[in-house]
């Protein structure tokens, strides 16, 4: 009997931001939760979005879906949330009470009319009062495994970034698509964020629906019970939904690695597309955007983490980004996550050259035999 509990038992890992410390604690084990929230008086604290089927970092991991919103305007982030639920609901199969919401706070609009009056009373002007509140107002979705019947796969973080970009094409730019590596962790539901004073807190879609960013911001003043805002269960028809995205996306990886053979074969090479996209004068957001082709590239052929991150400082010199957290995630997913984003990505369609590179001609190599062979 002990020995099958043992294999029921998954665990969550957890950080507090001011000892920098990892520990694993299983899920349901509150006296222990607590002991923790205890020891770092319950501030700035972060939790796995994964949990572990052992409490070791090796250990296969099983994630839910989730997504994070981020913006300088709570009211932005808000809105954004409550349209990427519906978005779900709609397209994914998944009903609307097995999503979670997790609301972080912060933002220009956190508490805006407390932040009027005190500017106004102080004699400030409109926009000393819109800056009152200027720390970065964030919320995470998730939606939990048993929804879908998700299990460990190696493929699951990439389901989770294509899912995030499709929701950036389709809802919301306010979307990070960078939080999808091994060593990403949330702020902790119910523990405090130093830099609001407030709560980290659950929320119900019918609180996005209904109240503004002041009335939550209220509500983040104390703590919430998180285990009755949600019903999480399997639901069959997210389980089929989620076992085609699986089919193709492993389909797709089949692609790739069949590519990839091919192109070490006789030593890599470099598309042409890719060395320009090193030296081109870019937006912020296509710097970064460039930095997760090249790094997905490099990591495919076989570079190392410091090659890559040579050309990122080139990139980061030819358009002085500087946000080195960022490049670290697009790293790290890129190590995790090996590919080339094919030739019909627009930022490559602009420096494709007149006739076939070795990359086109590759993939017609892979491809057409098949065509051939079926004849």
């Amino acid at each position: 009997m002990s020995t099958e509990n043992q294999k029921t038992v998954e665990y969550k890992l957890l950080k507090s931001a001011k000892g920098g410390k990892c520990v694993f604690i299983a899920l349901g084990d509150n006296i222990a939760v607590e002991v923790f929230r205890s020891q770092h008086n319950n501030e700035n604290l972060h939790i796995s979005v994964c949990s572990y089927n052992a409490p070791e970092p090796s250990a296969p991991q099983t994630y839910p879906l989730y997504f994070k919103i981020a913006s300088n305007s709570s009211e932005n982030v808000l809105k954004a949330a409550l349209e990427i639920c519906f978005y779900i609901s709609d397209n994914f199969s998944i009903p609307q009470d097995c999503i979670e919401v997790i609301y972080t706070g912060g933002g220009n609009g956190m508490d805006a009319r407390a932040a009027s009056a005190s500017a106004y009373s102080a004699g400030e002007s409109g926009n000393n009062a819109d800056n009152a509140n200027s720390t970065t107002a964030e919320t995470v979705i998730l939606v939990p495994p048993i929804v879908f019947a998700g299990q460990p796969t190696l493929l699951m973080q990439l389901i989770n970034y294509q899912l995030a970009r499709q929701l950036v094409e389709d809802v919301s730019e306010n979307i990070d698509i960078d939080v999808y590596h091994r060593d990403y962790l949330i702020r902790m539901p119910n523990s405090i964020n130093s830099q609001t004073n407030r709560y980290v807190i659950p929320l119900t879609i019918k609180e996005l629906l209904y109240m503004d960013a002041y009335a939550i911001a209220e509500l983040s003043k104390q703590p919430r019970a998180e285990d009755s805002l949600i019903i999480p269960r399997v639901v069959p028809e997210a389980v089929e939904w989620f076992n085609e995205v699986c089919k193709e996306e492993e389909k797709r990886q089949y692609r790739q690695s069949q590519l990839q053979k091919l192109i070490l074969e006789n030593g890599w090479q470099i598309t042409p597309c890719i060395r320009r996209l090193t030296w081109t004068d870019l937006s912020k957001e296509q710097a970064f955007e460039a930095c997760r082709i090249i790094s997905q590239f490099y990591s495919w052929i076989k570079a190392g983490t410091d090659e890559i991150w040579h050309y990122f400082q080139q990139i980061d010199r030819q358009n002085r980004n500087g946000d080195y957290q960022r490049l670290r995630a697009i790293l790290n997913f890129a190590v995790e996550n090996p590919g080339f984003v094919g030739c019909e990505h627009p930022l490559l369609k602009r420096f494709c050259p007149a006739g076939k590179c070795f990359i086109k001609e590759l993939i017609d190599k892979y491809e057409k035999p098949k065509l051939f062979n079926n004849i």
